[in-house]
């Protein structure tokens, strides 16, 4: 008898916790982990990120059960340590893009994959596997966008919805739970998540509220398969179950027919700037534009095409006022108008510059074309000036290593997000190079000590 969807997913998070891992998928784990603790990091002083750290119960140090809060130092139970974490890491909306599922898995798997870590003081060998199998897990349902895609057409969100599910995987591999407890994980999983996309559309806060709820439903459900309870084996694809219930599919995909495979972390997108996902192909068109040399005061006309699904997600096409700041980092002609200008993203533009009467005056001059063609990773922007000229770009000019890090990409991005945050480049880059050389052969690390010496704690 064919396994259940569900299963084969319990069967993956098992196996990621003890069979040989292909290197490529560990170091992409690293990658991951890396981008999204700096990112979190440099996020601390975000007034959401704040506000939710008041909300966690502080702990001594040597407590049990508990683990970093990554913003501050600080110990909190397990479980809000690792909601606070994935709301911080998920703040700026930074964090990278799964294109299968549509979601940001930096901020569901890595909390919950380095917290179980550190509570346990488990090697950063395990930590790096749990990753693996979390981002494993998204992809293999996202079912090459077909659920994805179904989801998003209900006004479902992805991320929340799939991550709860991604991060029990991930915490079920950590706590090395055998392919029954895992499967009961990934059952309970499936049938306590969701989350919708209104919060996007119109700009609110609560789509970072959304991912901390499924990065701690994960934790919660894998904890409670340690203790023996039980969770449906048809919760994927039952009558009742989350395919028809929550996608609006009667047939199972394809994809879900194989197992999900270790390899499929590398097809992981980093996200180089402060704005939706959507918009990353254009923020980097734009820039090699702005690159070239533009003066705002000359430009007449602005023409971004980026691929259609796009240009349909909610709260792309929002042209302003931009009132809050969600509006802005949704916005195609906000994230393209604001490149042309400043020539950078961080969230500080979004937040702080939407308001800009330089980045409002491009923005209406820009216009959005849907392309039929290409896909999430393409875009042009075409800049026309007073004088007739033209300048344009295509995001796949770009260096791959902008979207796709290296080692050297990675060891960089995290020094220099950690001497933004004030904590020193060289914290960022000793965290690094542990972890890489922890990958090359080196002697187990227990992470509670990697966090331990970032942190200050004895």
């Amino acid at each position: 008898m064919t396994a259940s969807p569900t299963v084969k997913l319990g069967r993956f998070a098992a196996r990621c916790a003890t069979e040989d891992l292909p290197k490529a998928a560990i170091e992409k784990s690293a990658f991951c982990l890396l981008d999204t603790f700096a990112l979190a990091v440099l996020a601390a002083d975000e007034p959401t990120v704040v506000a939710m750290r008041k909300l966690a119960c502080a702990l001594p140090d040597g407590a049990k059960n508990a683990a970093s809060i990554w913003a501050d130092g600080g110990l909190a139970p397990l479980s809000e340590a690792v909601a606070v974490n994935a709301f911080t890491a998920h703040a700026q909306f930074h964090d990278d893009s799964d294109l299968s599922s549509w979601t940001h898995p930096g901020s569901l798997i890595v909390p919950v994959a380095v917290a179980v870590g550190e509570a346990n003081n488990a090697d950063i060998e395990l930590v790096l596997r749990g990753i693996v199998s979390g981002y494993g897990a998204l992809v293999w349902l996202g079912a090459d966008e077909r659920v994805a895609r179904a989801m998003i057409g209900r006004g479902v969100r992805t991320s929340p919805t799939l991550g709860t599910i991604g991060a029990a995987a991930a915490a079920a591999t950590v706590l090395k739970l055998d392919a029954v407890g895992a499967t009961h994980a990934i059952g309970m999983a499936s049938s306590i998540t969701g989350g919708v996309l209104e919060p996007v559309r119109v700009g609110s806060d609560e789509w970072r509220v959304q991912n901390a709820q499924a990065a701690r439903g994960g934790l919660l459900v894998a904890q409670l398969a340690a203790e023996g309870l039980v969770g449906a084996e048809s919760a994927l694809t039952g009558p009742k179950g989350l395919l028809i219930a929550l996608a609006g599919m009667e047939e199972m995909p394809p994809e879900w027919e194989t197992d999900p495979h270790p390899e499929s972390i590398v097809s992981i997108v980093a996200k180089p700037y402060a704005t939706l996902g959507d918009n990353m192909a254009a923020a980097v068109a734009a820039k090699l534009v702005h690159d070239d040399g533009v003066d705002a005061n000359k430009v007449r006309k602005v023409t971004t095409r980026i691929w259609r699904p796009y240009v349909e997600y909610p709260g792309t096409s929002y042209r302003g006022p931009f009132d809050q700041t969600a509006q802005a980092l949704a916005s195609t002609v906000f994230a393209t108008a604001a490149m042309l200008v400043h020539g950078e993203l961080e969230y500080d533009i979004p937040s702080r510059m939407r308001g800009d009467q330089r980045i409002l005056q491009i923005a209406s001059k820009t216009t959005i074309e849907a392309e039929d063609e290409g896909g999430p990773n393409d875009a042009t922007v075409e800049v026309e000036f007073a004088d007739g000229s033209t300048k344009r770009r295509e995001a796949k000019e770009a260096p791959g290593t902008l979207l796709y890090h290296d080692r050297e990409m990675a060891h960089r991005l995290v020094g220099q997000r950690f001497e933004r945050a004030g904590l020193g480049a060289a914290a960022g880059r000793g965290m690094a190079d542990a972890i890489f050389g922890r990958i090359d052969g080196s002697d187990p690390i227990p992470l509670r000590d990697l966090l331990t010496k970032l942190t200050g704690r004895t």
